[in-house]
């Protein structure tokens, strides 16, 4: 019997928000339900994700996010172009780290050309982003304006303290501003009431709830955005009916975890930090976000396969190799062996054995001893493939049957459910009468429950030898929270 699946009835939406021009440009936000109900409303645009680029060479960043830029990290043009062509960025995100007055303090003039630079070389669309200082900031964003006019960029971080500045100038130069506010509500609310008071329209406002790595205050911002995209959609309150973007990069990567070495008891730590990088950005997505900042190119990859199984968009394009990348993933790729040679792609065969290896496996994964089957009409479903891909349009032969070929199918979330069915016809039981600890009448399966022995509640006071003791009693976990002796929980602090 099928269930037909609740679904909740939405009075808002996220406002949709073009960004960038020509063949690269894209469309984010416009959702009218929480992210990926698509059995409950719409999820028109897919997430975004930015690649993180330095406007220097990073000092402190970990191995396993210099080395798939190793070869550019002191030119951010030729960084650029490289996330874009090579690791099909869907945006840049140019971070001017270099102009902290706590740091380089490079100048705002230097600052400028740099962007300018990176604009001119790509095609997708660039975010400027500041070094989170509200002064400096206000003098630099401004002049990167000016300098991008008609690139149709996005800035931030805009805060309360340099909104007025940055607001007017956005307005000036139609540059799309992202609005900062420190995980509340309500301070994201009213950032952006006074850049709209100050002209700028809501749908060239991106929502930075500020982001936290895993582990590092992840869960508060989830549990902000959650608020924010509810009253956004639920309640339709319009100035909160913007896009989200979350910059998880450097909250991910600069994490004592990210950094640790390989050894025997953190892992590999190429592995760690990308599958840190990985979670984070999924559990953001599943909050609301519309626009992912990100470092690593793997980390990158499986988040893109995630959006595109759970919203069902299109599979993301493979990752281009480099020349000098395919000639030593050629050199490394090993042989086929004899056995699989012999074998015909295609070919239906079913399980002998799984063979008990001494060999450690992922899980999931086990050797087992096959044997093809002559006729389709033996076979009960499994279809071989030696890993070697058969051409479009040709075709092999298994004795007399055509080779079977799988096509990978979209997902597409389903509108009904069907319970699992019920495999435990065959456990014999016997519900009996009872009362729980209140007197209430409830229904027990026979023998499964211990009946104990109540000898009645304990006074505290009996067991108390003096004044001082019973006040030590008191303010400290020998006193429990609900009862006198019939207690569930210990205080665990003093009174």
């Amino acid at each position: 019997m099928a269930v037909e699946i609740a679904k909740q009835n939405y009075s808002g939406s996220v406002q949709p928000m073009p960004i960038g021009s020509g063949k690269t440009a894209l469309t984010i936000g416009g959702e009218t339900a929480y992210p990926f109900h698509t059995f409950e409303g719409e999820m028109p645009n897919q997430p975004r994700i930015a690649i993180q680029v330095l406007d220097h060479k990073p000092e402190d960043w970990a191995e396993a996010c210099t080395e798939p830029y190793k070869d550019v990290l002191d030119n951010p043009v030729a960084w650029a172009k490289k996330a874009q062509d090579v690791y099909n960025a869907d945006m840049i995100q140019l971070w001017l780290k270099s102009t902290d007055p706590n740091g380089m303090d490079r100048s705002a003039d230097e600052a400028a050309a740099t962007a300018k630079a990176v604009s001119d070389a790509i095609s997708v669309p660039l975010i400027v982003w500041g070094c989170n200082n509200s002064d400096k900031d206000a003098e630099v964003l401004k002049k990167v304006m000016e300098v991008c006019s008609g690139k149709d960029i996005i800035i931030g971080q805009v805060t309360e303290d340099n909104h007025k500045q940055l607001g007017a100038q956005a307005l000036a130069y139609n540059a799309t501003i992202i609005a900062n506010s420190p995980i509340d509500i309500n301070l994201a609310k009213q950032l952006n009431i006074l850049l709209n008071n100050v002209g700028v329209p809501l749908n060239k406002i991106i929502i930075d709830p500020t982001t936290g790595g895993l582990g590092y205050g992840l869960e508060y911002s989830f549990s902000v955005m959650e608020r924010i995209r509810q009253a956004a959609i639920t309640q339709n309150d319009d100035k909160l009916q913007c896009p989200f973007i979350c910059n998880l990069a450097d909250e991910v990567w600069k994490t004592k975890e990210a950094k640790l070495p390989t050894d025997e008891m953190m892992g590999d730590a190429k592995s760690r930090g990308i599958l840190m990088e990985a979670i984070t950005a999924t559990t953001l997505l599943n909050a609301g976000a519309d626009i992912l900042i990100m470092r690593h190119p793997e980390a990158i990859q499986q988040v893109r396969e995630y959006i595109a199984e759970l919203g069902g968009f299109e599979m993301p394009k493979a990752v281009k190799k480099s020349a000098s990348a395919a000639v030593s993933a050629e050199a490394s790729t090993p042989a086929v062996s004899n056995i699989a040679a012999s074998l015909k792609e295609g070919a239906l065969c079913e399980i002998v054995q799984i063979m008990d290896m001494p060999i450690d496996l992922a899980p999931g994964h086990a050797i087992a001893l096959i044997k093809t089957v002559e006729s389709a009409d033996d076979a009960n479903g499994l279809l071989l493939s030696t890993g070697v891909p058969t051409a479009a349009g040709e075709t092999t032969e298994t004795g007399s049957a055509e080779t079977l070929r799988v096509e990978k199918t979209v997902f597409k979330p389903e509108t009904t459910w069907t319970p699992i069915d019920d495999i435990t016809t065959d456990y014999k039981y016997k519900l009996i009468d009872s009362k729980d600890s209140s007197g209430q009448k409830i229904k027990l399966i026979q023998d499964s429950a211990d009946p104990g022995m109540q000898s009645g509640k304990n006074d505290w006071r009996t067991i108390i030898d003096d004044r001082d003791s019973m006040l030590q009693h008191v303010k400290t976990d020998l006193h429990y929270w609900y009862s006198e002796g019939n207690g569930s929980e210990k205080r665990r602090t003093p009174a």
